[in-house]
């Protein structure tokens, strides 16, 4: 049992040295066909594992408030990666998202955070919220779209990367939202209590 427990956070926190690799592999390897494949294949791999360590969890029996903290933790820091890898790599001179991107990404991880421990606090669900979702959704095929640029950029120009950007920034800072309202209602609730 302690060995699945094991299994399951070592798959979570994977996501994390795969996002190191396709971050070092995409600002410092030429690029190529090669490069391109292999940088897909590791955002596959960081998905799908994400995907699986949840699965994995319940279907062993192991869900546990660790897990449920370390989930989100390496969701957030290796999606920062890959987003901010891909704000800063360049192909022909053109950056494949600009880097509003990563830093909209950062302020709704901490304001979430915050969210969530004043949640924790009053003793209410810090469950993962619709939007949180939607918005995971919307970065993990983003990514794909966004890495894919060099491709049809010959066919479509490189605005995509403008579209692409604003796309994943609007779910973004829309999915903090539910969070900051939920926090910021149960602090007032709190508030009113105490006068």
């Amino acid at each position: 049992m302690k060995s699945n427990f094991v299994l399951v956070q070592l798959l979570t926190l994977s996501r994390i040295p795969m996002a190191i690799i396709f971050g070092l592999t995409l600002n410092f390897s030429q690029w190529s066909y090669g490069v391109l494949l292999f940088c897909l294949i590791l955002l596959g791999l960081i998905e799908l594992s994400d995907l699986l360590d949840g699965f994995s969890a319940r279907r062993l029996g192991i869900v546990s408030e660790q897990g449920a903290m370390l989930d989100p933790y390496a969701d957030s820091v290796s999606r920062l990666i890959v987003f901010w890898s891909m704000a800063s790599a360049q192909y022909n001179a053109t950056h494949y998202i600009i880097f509003l991107v990563p830093l909209v990404m950062a302020l709704r991880d901490v304001t979430v955070a915050y969210s969530r421990i004043i949640l924790t606090k009053h003793n209410r669900s810090v469950a993962a919220k619709r939007s949180g979702k939607i918005k995971a959704v919307v970065q993990g095929v983003g990514a794909f779209f966004i890495l894919l640029g060099p491709v049809y950029w010959n066919f479509t120009g490189s605005w995509t990367t403008h579209l692409f950007s604003w796309i994943v920034i609007i779910a973004t800072a829309a999915s903090v939202v539910e969070y900051a309202a939920s926090a910021i209602s149960v602090a007032m609730e709190e508030s009113r209590k105490t006068k």
